[in-house]
């Protein structure tokens, strides 16, 4: 980016952030290489449905409620299921903020509203 200051930029750079933040990946890894990018890599794991993949394995060890063993294979399907849709939908707000055009980003309102949904909806 390196350019002047804007709301834009500064949605830019959440985004980047928040992609940052749940794929535990730099912008500058060795894996962005060759034209891809820590966007275009969440936008294809989103598109082929494997946000679990590039999601960072440390934001994913987590007990079972209740302190116990978690015998219930069904509930336990139930919360990685919830779990990897709730990953997706933040991972999903970070590569629309994070467009290469700013005229293609969301706004930082809609990116707030996208994120309290979120919050509301498995929280």
């Amino acid at each position: 980016m390196g350019g002047a200051v804007s709301i834009s930029g500064d949605v830019y750079s959440y985004g980047i952030l928040l992609l940052e933040m749940f794929t535990g990946k730099r912008p500058t890894d060795e894996l962005f290489r060759d034209g891809l990018s820590l966007h275009e890599h969440a936008k294809i794991a989103l598109s082929l449905n494997q946000v679990m993949n590039i999601v960072n394995p440390t934001l994913l060890l987590f007990k079972a409620d209740g302190g116990g063993e978690a015998t219930d294979t069904s509930r336990m399907i139930t919360e990685q299921e919830k779990v990897k849709l709730c990953l997706a939908s933040i991972i999903r707000v970070g590569v629309a903020c994070s467009q290469s055009l700013p005229q293609d980003r969301i706004n930082i309102k809609e990116a707030n509203s996208n994120l309290q949904l979120i919050r509301d909806t498995f929280f």
